[in-house]
Order: C-alpha cells, then sequence, then structure tokens
C-alpha cells in the first residue's frame, strides 16, 4: 500500500485559484445565478424592442432577425452554462459568449448600414454590457477588462465609421456612445467582485488568525477531554480487575492476559482521541442519534471511513467545510438508512473520495438538495459528480488528475 506523501498534501493543498466569487464563495456565487437569466432576458427584450424602433432604417431584415436569433442563444448558453451543475465558468466559455454576443451587435448594426439614424438607441452595446457585468462573478476581473476593452473597441469602431447619423459629430463621439455603456457596466461589475472576493479573502484571514489564537486553548481542552475519557474507562474496566486481583491475592496467567488486553485497548482508545480521524467525527456528528442504531464495519478498521492513508489531510479548509455540508445534508435526509452511510479514499496519488447512501427519498428532490454541494465542491479546484440510481445516493469527489467519470456512468 502507498502511502500519501507529505509532496502529495502540499500539491494538493497549492493549487492556485482564481479570485472570484465562484472560486472563494461558491454557494454564494449560486445564489446570484438567476440574475444570468434575468439580464438576459433584459438584453433580448429590449433588443427586439430597438429593432422595431429602428424598423424604417432595417434595409436587410434577414440579418436583423438572425442578430436577434444570435442573442437568444448567447443568453439561453451562458444561463446554462453558469447554472450551479455545469460549475466552474471557465475562460473559453467566458471568450465564446462575449464573442457571440458581439457578433449578434454587429449582425445588426450591419442590418441598418447606410440607414441608421442615432448610434445611441442600438441595442448592440447595451446587450454586450448587460452580460458583462455579470461576468466578474465567475471570472478574473483582469480577464472581464480585457474582453470589455475588446468589445468596445470593434463596436465603438463600427460606430465611428457609420456616417448616416443625422447628429453631426466626431467618429469619436459617436465611438464613445458606443463604448462608454460596454466600459462603464463592466467596470461596475468588476468593482464589485473585487471589493466582494476582497473581504472573503480578508474574512478568511481573520477566521485563521482567530484559529491559531485557539489553538492552544482547543488543545488543553481536548487533553481534558482524554484524561477524563481515560478515567471513566480506569473507573469501568481497570479498577474493578484491579479490585479483584487484591482481594484474590493470586496472579494466573488469565489475569496477565486480560491486564494486556485491558491495557492495549485503553493505548487505542488514547491513541484514537488525539488522532481521531476528521471524516470520522464529522459522520459521527451529523448522524447523532441515528449514528446508534446501526454500524456497518467497513475494511481497514472503522465503522464508516475506509480511509487507511488518511487521505483527509489533502483537504483544504474550503473543501473540509463544503465536505461536512455535503455530509450534514445527506445525515438529515428523513429516508436515509443509517448503516449505509460511508466515506471511501483511495489513490495516495490522487487522492479520490467516493460518499455512499442509501436513501428513500424522490430522485430530483435529492439531486436538488445535494447539486449545490457537488457544484462548490468543482468550484473549490475538485472534480465532482453525483449519481442517485435505485434508492443509492453517491458522490465522487477528488482531484483533476484523478479518472473521471463513474465506470458506465454520466458526469453530472
Amino acid at each position: 500500500m502507498t502511502a500519501l506523501s507529505p509532496r502529495t498534501i502540499v500539491g494538493a493543498r497549492s493549487v492556485v485559484v482564481e479570485r472570484t466569487p465562484q472560486r472563494l464563495d461558491p454557494l454564494g456565487a449560486q445564489s446570484a445565478w438567476l440574475l444570468v437569466p434575468l439580464l438576459g432576458t433584459v438584453a433580448v427584450v429590449y433588443a427586439v424592442f430597438s429593432t422595431i424602433g429602428h424598423a424604417r432604417g432595417i434595409h436587410d431584415p434577414a440579418l436583423a432577425v438572425l442578430a436577434l436569433v444570435v442573442l437568444l442563444i448567447a443568453v439561453v448558453v451562458v444561463s446554462i452554462r453558469t447554472h450551479p451543475a455545469f460549475a466552474p465558468f471557465g475562460r473559453w466559455s467566458h471568450f465564446c459568449i462575449i464573442a457571440t454576443v458581439v457578433t449578434a451587435a454587429c449582425l445588426f448594426t450591419a442590418s441598418v448600414w447606410g440607414h441608421n439614424d442615432r448610434i445611441q438607441d442600438d441595442w448592440g452595446q447595451i446587450a454586450v454590457a448587460l452580460l458583462l457585468v455579470l461576468m466578474p462573478l465567475y471570472r478574473p476581473v483582469g480577464e472581464v477588462a480585457g474582453s470589455a476593452v475588446v468589445a468596445a473597441l470593434v463596436l465603438g469602431a463600427l460606430a465611428a465609421a457609420e456616417d448616416s447619423v443625422t447628429i453631426a459629430n466626431s467618429p469619436l463621439v459617436y465611438a464613445t456612445v458606443a463604448a462608454t455603456p460596454i466600459l462603464a457596466l463592466a467596470a461596475g461589475g468588476a468593482g464589485y467582485a473585487w471589493t466582494l472576493t476582497g473581504e472573503t479573502l480578508r474574512w478568511r484571514e481573520v477566521a485563521r488568525d482567530g484559529q491559531a489564537r485557539l489553538e492552544g486553548e482547543l488543545r488543553q481542552a481536548a487533553e481534558r477531554m482524554v484524561a477524563q475519557e481515560r478515567m471513566t474507562s480506569l473507573n469501568a474496566e481497570a479498577v474493578p480487575f484491579l479490585t479483584g486481583l487484591i482481594q484474590r491475592g493470586t496472579v494466573t496467567p488469565e489475569d496477565a492476559q486480560t491486564a494486556r488486553a485491558i491495557a492495549e485497548r485503553l493505548r487505542a482508545d488514547s491513541v484514537r482521541a488525539v488522532a481521531s480521524p476528521w471524516l470520522e467525527d464529522t459522520i459521527e456528528l451529523a448522524l447523532g442519534s441515528r449514528l446508534a442504531a446501526s454500524r456497518r464495519p467497513l475494511a481497514g478498521g472503522s465503522d464508516r471511513v475506509d480511509d487507511p492513508d488518511r487521505l483527509e489531510r489533502v483537504l483544504t479548509s474550503d473543501q473540509r467545510a463544503i465536505v461536512g455540508a455535503l455530509i450534514a445534508t445527506v445525515a438529515g435526509f428523513p429516508g436515509l438508512d443509517p448503516a449505509s452511510l460511508s466515506i471511501t479514499a483511495r489513490d495516495p496519488e490522487h487522492p479520490v473520495f467516493v460518499l455512499r447512501a442509501r436513501v428513500d427519498g424522490h430522485r430530483g428532490e435529492l439531486r436538488r438538495d445535494l447539486l449545490p454541494f457537488v457544484s462548490s465542491l468543482n468550484a473549490v479546484v475538485m472534480r465532482a459528480t453525483m449519481r442517485v440510481r435505485g434508492g443509492e445516493v453517491v458522490v465522487r469527489f477528488a482531484y483533476p488528475e484523478a479518472g473521471f467519470p463513474y465506470p458506465g456512468g454520466r458526469r453530472r
């Protein structure tokens, strides 16, 4: 069996996370997802209204309709792609969406070329701006700024080249009118996301400092708890045995074996109390009173966690928070069979964790309840999948190097 090396732990915990709300605050970004289809719908409605207002100036109706269709496709795709089920939202998805919306804007401009009386009521720059204002929730600020500048240059250049505007002015003014909404809304969205991520990072530093200050006190409290538990064990097992020896006044070979067994149990309990695996503690706390109803042993001597190499050590604080919330959610399902809840961990080189449970419940409801945690794990530099089939819930999460998806299954 290959042991978990310190290099693997350091490598797993040293992965650079993009500075975006989706990466640093996955659950918060999920709650903001409805803004994407909402603003996308606003962009489409305004585009239709603007196209109708330009009816007399449209010399190629087919291009105008095609522009609306392309915009609608972009809105539908970005609404689906940014959904928590498909996190994280990647760089190329961002570039493709913005390129598609800019293309739609260019098609509309082409449909009114030579007959456009006003630049300021064109829908192209507004549609691009409405989608760009949301991008900083999913992509780094610098990347969004680059997209905004390119889009502003393209639409600004087209506006400057138009010579049919009724109000005569410098081409630079036309370019500014077209580019300003794009740059302004993108800057506003970027500023909000930058502030949000900055506050998140500062909160983490405060929490880390507080944890460091409390570490000594927590260690002393743990030592006192361990000592109290050991005294309880001594009073319940060792003291009666020693009292019996004193009363008899003789020591038999059987007494020696009994004393050895008691000593080994006490030593094992002490070691377990000091270095109790985090996953085991989390499951026991989540199940609470259910835990005593049924206990199913797994390979490796653990009741519910099969992690002989202690692969849980690779999990960062963010990942542990999400996994803990996932376990608590599964443990809280009314139809859960407590004996079935377990976690296995394999492959020390590329750790893979699999949570299994049998739950009597509606498949759609189970998927809906677990989806936020699967999405959050994907957002914090892991790859997670979920399968709900035949009353069995299986959630698999691993580092990107590990194999995916399930054999014979589908990735979610």
